[in-house]
């Protein structure tokens, strides 16, 4: 039986449909004869990179402060510690002066699955510069190369201030630490701060209803920025594994952009959002935005910042946003004991609706509107009249769900022993009938 070396050597070198012998990666794979370093420094020159040790190469690019990446220069995305870090992960409150050097990270892996024969064959790093945004890439050109690498992404990332990914909470760290576990190396980034973007994300723009909320998605709906020839995620491993049984460095050209892209819009997305978080309402595109915005300052308890952002998503354009806007402040006034300006946002909610004159179920948002004034006019304004208006209406819904309607029923009784006795005269009759 031939071994494993000569094995490897007849598949690389198996000739190809044109009869033509594929160029061989002998050097990288770390079998067989080869010039020192030769096939290294060809790929190495290919890709616009430089060789950092055996099978690991080094890729700079830097985008420069006057490009555009969307609708906006990099320039304008400038990072401080005034940023409310902490306000969008609250895990990041007391982390200061994380704005010295912010390192992105990302990663691209031979599978999804785990395990130990699952490589980070490219990883990308990129942090802001005086000039612009650089991005540094670490390719993986053979698994004898894998220390180097690790290595290498532990001296960046052990350097940063904080390191901030795209779900890397949940993959590309713990993924990172089980490689370098797997070559007993330490941990360099166990007490480098960690932020990641995707929780955030999906408050602010994961309830817009576009295409989702992957980094492609949000740069296209947030940044405005669409990528052209991009190579698929899923097409990533095989052409790497392309790479290294033909040794064609232009089969890793589009991943090599493909994770620059995902890095560079990873930075933007993320200081995007600081800024959102940091200059409020005015700063967003739209009421969906001012809608979200509102949520993220309420989870915090900045109450005040909250419904400045709910005021403003309900005098948007885009009637969704809106409608939600006005519940979410009508509830936030009641909670802090505001009950005419609460029910007012309410009976706004239902204007803004509005009926078409067609018979139809009421929307949950309307039957939660009508059931709240139906409440503020019993119990607070004291105006059974008006309640039981309100009250007949979720009666009147009968293209909606019932599961309520004996509940109703019973309401509607007690507003009419309440009028019958306001209509006597008889106040403290009148609220006997409270229960």
């Amino acid at each position: 039986m031939r071994d494993l070396a000569s094995r490897l050597r007849a598949i690389v070198q198996r000739p190809t449909s044109t009869g033509v012998t594929t160029p061989r990666v002998v050097a990288d794979l770390g079998i067989g004869e080869a010039t020192p370093g030769g096939v290294s420094l060809a790929i190495a020159g290919a890709l616009g990179g430089r060789v950092h040790g055996p099978s690991c190469l080094v890729i700079d690019r830097v985008f420069e402060a006057y490009q555009s990446h969307g609708r906006r220069r990099i320039e304008h995305y400038v990072l401080d510690d005034t940023l409310p870090l902490a306000l969008l992960d609250p895990r990041c409150a007391g982390v200061n002066g994380w704005a010295a050097r912010p390192v992105f990270f990302d990663i691209e892996t031979t599978g999804l699955g785990g395990g130990a024969g699952t490589l980070a064959f490219l990883v990308g790093c990129g942090w802001f510069e005086p000039d612009g945004f650089r991005v540094r890439q670490f390719l993986l050109t053979g698994a004898a190369g894998e220390t180097t690498l690790l290595a290498a992404i532990g001296d960046v990332l052990g350097a940063a201030s904080l390191i901030v990914t795209f779900n890397g909470r949940t993959f590309d760290l713990p993924f990172m630490d089980m490689r370098w576990a797997f070559h007993r190396l330490e941990n360099p980034v166990e007490d480098v701060p960690h932020f990641d973007m995707l929780p955030p994300a999906r408050r602010l723009w994961g309830r817009r209803g576009d295409a989702g909320c992957s980094l492609t998605a949000l740069e296209r709906a947030v940044l405005g920025f669409h990528r052209l020839d991009d190579v698929p995620g899923m097409e990533i491993p095989s052409r790497y594994f392309q790479f290294l049984r033909s040794g064609d460095p232009s089969v890793m050209a589009g991943v090599l952009d493909h994770n620059r892209h995902d890095v560079l819009s990873l930075a933007l997305i993320a200081t995007h959002a600081l800024h959102l978080a940091q200059e409020g309402p005015d700063r967003c595109r739209d009421g969906h935005e001012q809608l979200a915005l509102g949520r993220v300052y309420e989870r915090a308890g900045l109450v005040d910042r909250a419904r400045a952002a709910y005021e403003s998503a309900s005098r948007a354009f885009e009637p969704d946003a809106q409608a939600q806007a006005l519940a979410r402040l009508a509830v936030l006034l009641r909670r802090e004991g505001q009950f005419e300006p609460s029910a007012d946002a309410w009976r706004r909610l239902l204007d803004c609706v509005g009926a078409d004159g067609r018979r139809r179920a009421m929307t949950p948002l309307e039957r939660l509107a009508v059931e709240a004034l139906a409440i503020h006019h019993e119990h607070r304004a004291r105006d059974p009249m008006q309640a039981k208006r309100y009250a007949e209406m979720l009666r009147g819904d009968d293209l909606g769900l019932a599961r309520d309607a004996a509940r109703v029923t019973h309401r509607l009784g007690r507003l009419d022993r309440k009028i019958r006795a306001t209509q006597r005269g008889d106040r403290t009759a009148a609220l006997k009938f409270e229960v």
